[in-house]
């Protein structure tokens, strides 16, 4: 009970069956409690969507203190992204993902303006740096031969991933939202190249976005929008 006290200012919010049945449907993990939960906080539907799609794209758990973050910062909502080293852009050929391995990997804090930290552990180093809207990610395993670089700065995101069997990159212009996307496996020689011009990834073209994979079932089977969501015993 200590935690809904903390935010009692926030009203709740009421959503219809309509958008239960479309996070329920379109997020793997996601239970009807759990929607009711983040609206009873204050979160309305697109908040909820956009929510769920960060977390959803950067493999981590959304739990009880992550919500409290996002609804006690939520004006700022839309610069999420920054804290999950995604770029703000929602691409024309539905989303992109990557194709690099996954890994745990360290996120800052969300809304932290100026953060600098170092993690190290035998051959790895990580490195993420904030500053106002400039962000700087770094990730460097030599046994394992990976390098990932992140940079988001206010014109520009450049994300560079290589390891002994891939390289991969992917450039965003937030003049225009023209992106470049390229990968290729080192060992078959299999190349892939993408361009051209999304849309600015915000909670309204999220959610317009989520709608058009509810209504087309083959999106649901060859996209996968799945969340390690972590909201046990919520009424307890």
């Amino acid at each position: 009970m200590l935690f809904l006290i903390t935010i009692h200012a926030v009203s709740a919010i009421s959503l219809d069956d309509f958008d239960k049945e479309l996070f329920i449907k379109v997020f793997k993990n996601v239970n009807s409690n759990e929607i009711d939960y983040m609206a009873k906080l204050g979160l309305d539907s697109e908040e909820i969507g956009l929510v769920l799609y960060y977390y959803s794209n950067a493999d981590k758990v959304l739990d009880r203190n992550e919500i409290k973050k996002i609804v006690e910062n939520k004006e700022n909502i839309q610069d999420y992204h920054l804290y999950f080293g995604m770029p703000p852009i929602i691409f024309e050929d539905d989303l992109i993902k990557f194709r690099h391995p996954y890994r745990e990997r360290h996120f800052p804090p969300i809304n932290e303006k100026k953060y600098d930290k170092t993690y190290r552990s035998n051959n790895r180093v990580e490195k993420i740096k904030i500053r106002g809207k400039n962000y700087e990610y770094k990730y460097q395993d030599k046994q394992l031969g990976i390098e990932e670089k992140i940079n988001i700065k206010n014109k520009k995101y450049e994300y560079k991933y290589k390891d002994r069997n891939m390289t991969e990159k992917l450039e965003v212009n937030y003049a225009n939202y023209k992106y470049e996307y390229y990968y290729k496996n080192l060992n078959t020689g299999r190349t892939i190249k993408k361009e051209g011009r999304g849309k600015p990834l915000n909670k309204n073209n999220v959610y317009q976005e989520i709608k058009k994979y509810y209504h087309v079932e083959e999106n649901l089977s060859e996209f996968s929008f799945e969340i390690k969501i972590d909201l046990d015993n919520l009424f307890n």
